[in-house]
């Protein structure tokens, strides 16, 4: 009984890839919305990945709390490869932050220049019930800031203290492979930045049982699905709500 009861233990390298708690599972009806939406750029061995991140991690990509894009890089011979970039959103980190139950409070801000008119860095502070000094990290504006994405000229204040809340988060709670948005804008040049949904085969029939349901997962408790939304619709309506949550 005892060696039944080591063999299932987790391992020091399995928490680090999956934090306790942490693990979710998709039904196929939600992996195939999944592919259809926010993986539809991806292809079978990236979509593979992705799904083993997510469900490793315990987030959901239909609650926008992990996303997956491509981007193409230039080769020595003047062709571009594909590859793959899994990304957490901030507010992913906090799911997993809060699922630890050992999150005890986040502080951020940014550093400005003596005359207030230039933005130094974003720094955030992150408090572990386990540590007894907060996790503290800074992010220099300048090596993250990009014209590429309009929000950093926008909300520039915004931006880098997200960029340092994720920083700090990944860190304090062993979160390892995978960034935030932020911290990878000036990295990468996407393939595809707003993705439309892929043509749905038979789109003009009516929605499946599956779909109506995630849409109405989606929705605000107050909120009925539409029933006669077609599946083309269904996969358009999806993909609209999983950006808003």
């Amino acid at each position: 009984m005892e060696k039944a009861k080591e063999s299932k233990k987790i391992t020091l390298r399995d928490r680090k890839k999956a934090q306790p708690k942490a693990v979710i599972y998709f039904s196929e009806a939600e992996k195939e919305t999944i592919k259809r939406t926010v993986a539809m750029t991806l292809d079978a061995p990236q979509t593979n990945i992705f799904f083993y991140t997510a469900q490793a991690l315990g987030l959901n990509p239909l609650l926008n709390e992990i996303a997956a894009i491509t981007y193409k890089t230039k080769q020595p011979d003047g062709t571009y490869e594909k590859k793959m970039s899994i990304q957490v959103m901030r507010d992913g980190f906090l799911t997993i932050a809060h699922r630890s139950g050992k999150f005890a409070g986040l502080e951020s801000g940014i550093t400005m220049s003596e005359d207030g008119k230039t933005i130094i860095n974003g720094w955030a502070k992150v408090y572990h019930r386990d540590f007894k000094y907060p996790v503290y990290q800074e992010a220099d504006f300048s090596e993250y800031t990009t014209d590429r994405n309009p929000l950093w000229t926008s909300k520039p204040k915004t931006m880098i203290k997200k960029v340092a809340e994720s920083m700090a988060l990944r860190k304090a709670f062993n979160v390892n492979g995978v960034y935030a948005p932020e911290e990878m804008d000036k990295e990468i040049t996407l393939e595809s930045v707003a993705p439309k949904v892929l043509e749905v085969p038979n789109g003009d029939a009516p929605a499946t049982p599956e779909q109506i349901a995630t849409v109405k997962a989606l929705l605000p408790e107050d909120e009925a699905p539409d029933k006669k939304l077609t599946k083309q619709q269904a996969a358009e309506k999806i993909q609209e709500l999983s950006k808003k949550k």
